[in-house]
């Protein structure tokens, strides 16, 4: 994706972590099958934009030990949150 200008979604950790708590993807979704079903629904044109905004997103905010939730733009979008925390 970055080198090779393909809009290719890589599945990396914060990326799986963030699209399951968001609910993107089913909870039991593996990073393969994740791979698979982004290549399915993103338009190429989003495909850059997406994979580094969910980086970022779980890199400051949604953190795999505390997630800063309170703090959270996507608070009232989140399926996690709804889980550990009736909102």
């Amino acid at each position: 994706m970055f080198n090779m200008n393909r809009a290719v979604m890589p599945i990396d950790t914060h990326v799986h972590r963030v699209s399951k708590r968001l609910g993107l993807i089913g909870s039991n979704v593996s990073a393969d099958k994740a791979h698979d079903l982004f290549a399915k629904v993103v338009p190429p044109e989003w495909v850059y934009p997406l994979h580094v905004n969910l980086i970022t997103h779980g890199r400051r905010v949604c953190h795999a030990q505390r997630p800063d939730c309170m703090n959270c733009p996507l608070y009232q979008e989140c399926a996690y949150v709804g889980s550990v925390n009736v909102q």
